[in-house]
């Protein structure tokens, strides 16, 4: 092999050596980084829930309690009484309690008066209906223990996170009036509360 020859050789393999070093150097110079994420939005059922935690009634005077509350986390249905002599009252502890994670506040607060069903007949009725209609009377009230005990529901009424608070349901007879001469079923009456996130 000639001289010229040779160092074409040394020269292509010291070529081909920094070729191969600046490629293993350009490796080991170049890192790659990744993010990669997912994110979720709870549903409201994951912190959200206001509900009913206890209902209980109990008979004063001489009336009485046909059927407790059907208990349900959002409904109190089946309550049925019977007032016997004037000056009977029904008095229900309620506990409404927020275990979500979302305070919340009462938007509003509505009690509906319930609607007459006379078992009777004939000329007696209407006579019957006038002696009762409106004459019961409904409050919903917080219980002693509360900030606002005494008093009725209101708008913005706070229920935090982790919190409940006491209601106490009453429904009287009043003393002063007559009882009618054939039972007056007076149904329907509804009270509906409604929470939002506050």
């Amino acid at each position: 092999m000639d001289k010229n020859e040779k160092t074409k050789n040394v020269l292509l393999i010291i070529l081909l050596i920094s070729l191969i070093s600046l490629s293993i150097a350009y490796a080991v110079l170049t890192q790659y980084l990744y993010i990669n994420s997912q994110t979720t939005v709870g549903g409201a059922s994951g912190g959200w829930k206001v509900e009913f935690t206890s209902a209980s009634c109990q008979a004063v005077g001489k009336a009485s309690i046909i059927h407790d509350f059907n208990f349900d986390s959002t409904n109190l249905t089946g309550l049925e009484y019977k007032f016997i002599a004037p000056g009977d009252s029904i008095i229900c502890n309620i506990t409404v309690a927020n275990h979500g994670y979302i305070s919340a506040k009462l938007s509003s607060f509505i009690m509906q008066d319930g609607q007459l069903n006379y078992l009777g007949s004939g000329a007696n009725q209407i006579a019957d209906e006038t002696l009762v209609n409106g004459k019961i009377q409904y409050s919903i009230v917080y219980a002693q223990g509360d900030a606002r005990a005494g008093q009725v529901p209101a708008t913005n009424d706070p229920l935090p996170a982790g919190t409940s608070r006491n209601l106490v349901l009453t429904a009287t007879y009043p003393g002063t009036a007559d009882l009618p001469n054939k039972d007056v079923v007076v149904s329907g009456f509804k009270t509906t509360f409604l929470y939002v996130q506050d």
